[in-house]
């Protein structure tokens, strides 16, 4: 699944500033927890509270600790205690919006995985010593060892893939194969589509028809090209920013949370580490 000399530490170090940043942006732009205990005040009037409920203080508590916590982390912040107060107040806080509408669940519960198992090692990379003195030369230990290193990066691309194909066989076991037809898609074009998407469905059937049809075996697929393609990281994560980008172009649905995450695990050289390290160092040092 990797070749030899992927610099697997440079790429996770790459991911834990662009999984950062992500989580980052996703806390700021939660809802606050008055409004959340309005909107489900007006949802339930008349029946009781939910056992377990976050109260607004307390939801906005664990939003500023997992904002801080995060924030520290990505600019290189290395403890167990941090790790953990990341992924726990983070969790807690994707737990209190999921249940106001469990398909929340499927939206970004990504970066919780991402975090988890950039947390499994010191996921700093050279990173680790360039944000300190400019050497670019990677932290020692066990923790940051290449094998485990390597480790983390193969899950995080198996995990990757994993999402493009549970998205396929969702399709395919809820419509079966006439979803296929294009009968969903051009009506996803037509009712949730921007210019290009309207146009789309006024096209001849066979058009949706093969687009359906191609989205399904680039799903489906994704898994089997990352294997064939091992060797060629590049190609792999161009296709998935290719897909999103067309998926943007035609419905405004970007899933950048998922998309963003192929620059660091596929498309960008290993060496770009170096260059966030200076603007790490930079920001720090400010």
């Amino acid at each position: 699944m990797l070749p030899e000399n992927t610099g697997a530490r440079q790429r996770l170090a790459l991911a834990r500033v662009t999984t950062g940043l992500a989580i980052l942006n996703t806390l700021w732009h939660l809802p606050p927890g008055d409004a959340l205990v309005d909107e489900w005040s007006r949802k339930e009037e008349g029946e009781e509270p939910r056992a377990g409920r976050l109260s607004a203080e307390q939801y906005e508590a664990l939003r500023r600790l997992a904002f801080v916590s995060t924030a520290a982390w990505t600019l290189g912040a290395e403890s167990r205690a941090l790790k953990f107060a990341a992924n726990a107040s983070f969790a807690a806080v994707q737990r209190h919006v999921a249940q106001f509408d469990q398909r929340a669940w499927n939206y970004n519960s990504n970066l919780n995985v991402h975090l988890l198992l950039l947390s499994l090692t010191d996921s700093r990379g050279s990173l680790a010593e360039a944000a300190e003195d400019g050497t670019g030369e990677g932290a020692s230990g066990e923790g940051s060892s290449s094998e485990v290193a390597t480790a983390v990066l193969l899950a995080m691309r198996l995990y990757y893939g994993c999402l493009y194909f549970q998205s396929g066989l969702s399709k395919v076991l809820l419509s079966g194969p006439a979803w296929a037809d294009g009968r969903t898609l051009r009506g996803s074009w037509a009712e949730l589509g921007n210019r290009a998407g309207k146009w789309l469905s006024q096209r001849p059937m066979t058009v949706a028809a093969a687009a359906s049809a191609a989205t399904l075996a680039f799903e489906l697929l994704f898994p089997v090209a990352q294997i064939a393609l091992r060797r060629h990281p590049r190609a792999v994560g161009l296709s998935s920013l290719a897909f999103h980008a067309s998926t943007k172009a035609t419905m405004g649905i970007s899933f950048w949370h998922h998309a963003v995450h192929a620059l660091p695990l596929f498309v960008l050289d290993p060496a770009a580490e170096r260059h966030t390290a200076r603007l790490l160092r930079a920001f720090r040092k400010r």
